[in-house]
């Protein structure tokens, strides 16, 4: 099923734990489904404020294995200053080895300047559970294992990290109402202490036919912030999405 993004309220900026639950695809059969969003905005008052933001993911699944392939990007700028300048691309496959257990591996790139991370490029793999899944109600829980290399602060801080990327994500889903819940825990293997705690929610609310309402909030704790960037981080937005 396709998207385009119809009208931005809020445009939001990514925090630095993105979540990949929120945009798998729920269909199992064997083919090729893709989505893309895209806006642009431009405001001129006492200053001109540029707003854009691209989006494009796609899967593709063959009996066991499923390819899930995303691409975000997203910039503000008012004057000649950036307030948002944030993108990722991101790659996963999975391989269901019985019913209710995938193994997972993917490789991701990003940076989100707004929060001084110049560079942050991941691999990882490990199991992924499907604890329930009912017509309403679908519930899964993963713990992997995830090498991190990330540059931040303007190319001053240099990191390598070993790190355990676990979650809990569950998706309610009623006739014109679908919410998707999902919260991560990243701590470093060799320092404890260095973690983060993400939770990203989105409630999504069908108006017609063909008009759905979404809104949604993203919260991160990282206990690792460069200087400057509070340990908490949040996001709020808004949005009406044109289906067809």
């Amino acid at each position: 099923m396709r998207y385009l993004l119809f009208l931005l309220i809020t445009t939001f900026c990514h925090a630095q734990v993105v979540n990949i639950e929120g945009r798998r695809f729920l269909k199992d059969t064997n083919g090729f489904v893709g989505r893309a969003d895209f806006n642009f905005n431009v405001n001129q008052n006492v200053q001109q404020v540029l707003t854009l933001g691209f989006n494009i993911h796609c899967q593709y699944v063959k009996n066991k294995h499923r390819i899930l392939a995303i691409s975000d990007l997203n910039f503000i700028k008012a004057g000649n200053q950036d307030f948002v300048n944030a993108g990722f691309q991101h790659l996963r496959y999975n391989y269901k080895v019985i019913n209710r257990l995938t193994w997972e591996g993917f490789a991701q790139i990003q940076y989100n300047l707004a929060l001084q991370l110049n560079q942050r490029n991941l691999i990882g793999t490990g199991p992924r559970l499907r604890i329930w899944k009912k017509p309403k109600f679908k519930l899964y829980a993963a713990s992997l294992y995830m090498y991190e290399f990330q540059i931040q602060n303007n190319d001053s801080i240099r990191e390598f990290n070993h790190r355990l990327s676990s979650y809990v994500s569950f998706n309610i889903d009623f006739k014109k109402i679908d919410f998707v819940s999902t919260t991560y825990y990243q701590p470093n293997l060799l320092d404890f202490e260095d973690y983060r705690i993400a939770s990203d929610n989105v409630l999504e609310i069908a108006l017609t036919n063909h008009f759905n309402f979404r809104t949604g909030i993203n919260l991160l704790f990282d206990t690792q912030q460069p200087l400057r960037i509070p340990n908490l981080t949040y996001i709020y937005r808004n949005g009406l999405t044109f289906k067809f």
